[in-house]
């Protein structure tokens, strides 16, 4: 079965607890809380400790919970998950166009409606693997 996520690739041989043969334990860690800078008066950049985090992510072969707001541009997004079956189930059920794309629903800012159909026109004509960088 494919999903949006996918295991790593060789972790069925690791055999770590939760693992089936089909499938990969994922575990959500959240960190709340305001960072120790700041009750210290020092400056701390938020957005850009999330990119940072966000690429170590990527890197790792991790995914960040789409309650989340990310700070990642959409073809990095896209590096993130798997877009191939939510391109299709977009396409079949006729949401591009009706229902605005979960990347759009996480991304960082408000979005105006002719902004976002602007986008999706792109992934209407191109798919998700084209999608250029910002």
């Amino acid at each position: 079965m494919k999903a949006m996520i996918s295991p790593e690739p060789g972790f069925e041989y690791a055999r770590r607890p939760g693992d089936t043969p089909y499938a990969q334990m994922w575990t959500d860690v959240g960190v709340y809380y305001t960072p120790r800078c700041v009750f210290k008066g020092e400056v701390w950049d938020g957005p850009t400790a999330v990119k940072k985090m966000e690429a170590w992510m990527i890197e790792h072969h991790c995914y960040q919970p789409q309650y989340a707001v990310t700070e990642l541009n959409e073809r990095d997004f896209w590096r993130m998950f798997d877009a191939s079956l939510y391109q299709r189930c977009r396409d079949k059920y006729k949401a591009v166009g009706t229902f605005m794309s979960v990347y759009y629903k996480s991304k960082k800012g408000r979005k105006t409606e002719k902004e976002v159909a602007e986008e999706e026109s792109k992934i209407s004509e191109n798919g998700y693997n084209d999608i250029e960088t910002e």
